[in-house]
């Protein structure tokens, strides 16, 4: 039971060594920024300012269009798309592609764990000094319910990378500051199916982009009785 219980806790890997203000401003002769600005440009500009333009919009598009594989994440887009002309935002705080980016890839993480890029992207979404504490999970692992699951990426690498996909998970909601993502989300097709499990995970975000804590709650009651644990077992009838 206890491997079904780790999916829960859980696009493109981020580097994990760019921050997002590292390429703003600034217009960097790499791939991504030829890819974007550069006169051999694939798309035609008028093409490229218009997707700029989806992507960096307070009400963004957060998907980078296929033509620019070769920016990493997207803080690298958007700052080859500020060499365009695009306005930037300032400070250290994340935009709403980036926490839509964010959560995206760490779904994936649930949704994928047998794909052959999990634990390159999982090492590069996450911090190293990443921990995961969930006292849903943990209660229904018998562990201690204010304990730390997963006390860095290495163990949910392992632990999460062993585990069955979740069939669906939908995205709720997304709220978030400079430096937190609350994550609103259902999954559906676990195990028998019968209920549906909603929860919430709340991400803490470096400067570099990447999820140094997570706190995931959810209805642990629908996951356990969908897995054929139900909490209260049926008592037998006495003769």
């Amino acid at each position: 039971m206890q491997g079904l219980l780790f999916t829960v806790t859980g696009l493109l890997a981020f580097a994990s060594a760019t921050p997002f203000l590292d390429h703003r401003n600034t217009c960097k002769a790499d791939n991504c920024a030829r890819a974007i600005t550069g006169t051999t440009a694939g798309p035609p500009l008028a093409v490229r300012q218009s997707d700029c333009s989806a992507f960096t919009s307070p009400n963004p598009t957060p998907t980078m269009p296929s033509y620019a594989s070769a920016c990493t994440n997207p803080a690298q887009y958007s700052s080859a798309c500020a060499c365009l002309g695009n306005p930037m935002p300032t400070g250290t705080c994340i935009s709403p592609a980036e926490a839509t980016y964010i959560v995206n890839t760490f779904a994936s993480l649930l949704t994928a764990p047998q794909a052959p890029d999990f634990s390159s992207k999982a090492n590069a979404l996450l911090a190293s000094t990443f921990t995961d504490t969930s006292g849903s999970i943990n209660f229904l692992a018998n562990k201690n319910v204010s304990g730390v699951t997963f006390p860095n990426k290495e163990a949910f690498i392992i632990g999460q990378g062993s585990q069955p996909p979740i069939p669906v998970l939908n995205t709720l909601d997304i709220f978030f500051s400079c430096t937190k993502i609350a994550w609103r989300w259902v999954a559906q097709g676990i195990g028998s199916g019968q209920y549906e499990v909603k929860g919430m995970d709340m991400f803490t975000i470096t400067p570099g982009g990447q999820i140094s804590e997570a706190y995931a709650e959810f209805n642990s009651g629908a996951w356990l009785a969908d897995i054929g644990n139900p909490q209260c077992p049926k008592c037998s009838s006495k003769t």
